[in-house]
This record gives C-alpha cells, structure tokens and sequence, in this order.
C-alpha cells in the first residue's frame, strides 16, 4: 500500500506512553513504541480483515482506555505496527504507526512524503 505522511493531532504521544499500552505493546509486538505516532493518509482503505492482535483495555488512575487493535507492518522497511484505537474517528484510509523508532527522525520524513506500508 502506498501512502503519505499525514499532521496528526498530537495525541498519540499520550496515549502510547500508558504503561497499560506500553507493557501489552511490548508484550504481542516485541518493543516499547517511540512515544507518539506517525500518521499515513493511504490510497487505499486500511485491510481491517487482516489478522488483529487485541491490546486490552484497562483503567488507570480512575481513566477508562479502550482496547485497540495493532497490525504488524513494515514502512519504508522498518518494522511497525499500525494502531487502531476502538473509539478511533478515522476514516479507514488514515493509519496511525507506531514503532520502536522515531520514524520521522529515522527515515527523514516530513508531511506529505510518499511511504510505502507492507502487511507482514
């Protein structure tokens, strides 16, 4: 699939660095993601029938986090996962990675760079 850096929200950072995602992510996907997120606009819909590991949802400091569903992938060849939150507004063709580097800094990536997304 191909695809361009997308601006998020900013909110990424803090909902990766919960030690409730954190440990889970490490747990199924083998690392600790960078803290934050790196947003790709696809041509395509996102293939949401692909096999999903379930991250749980849990309760920290009186807060509700949801469950979300990761996808392991490779982008521009480094290993990732892309995070997809069940409270998420997303349109399917907007995907947000997460992986053990910052991949901006990593690959030299700004908005609107072209990336390609390999389903692994």
């Amino acid at each position: 699939m191909l695809g361009k850096i997308s601006a998020g929200l900013g909110q990424g950072q803090y909902f990766i660095s919960r030690e409730g995602y954190s440990r889970q992510f490490l747990q199924h996907l083998g690392f600790v993601p960078f803290p934050g997120t790196l947003n790709v606009l696809l041509e395509e819909p996102f293939p949401v029938e692909h096999q999903a590991i379930i991250i749980e949802g849990f309760l920290e400091e009186g807060r509700s986090f949801g469950e979300c569903k990761c996808y392991r992938i490779k982008l521009n060849g480094i290993e990732a996962a892309v995070v997809r939150p069940e409270r998420s507004r997303y349109p399917a063709d907007l995907i947000e990675v997460i992986a053990p580097v910052q991949l901006r800094l990593a690959l030299g990536l700004e908005d609107g760079d072209a990336v390609e997304v390999i389903l692994i």
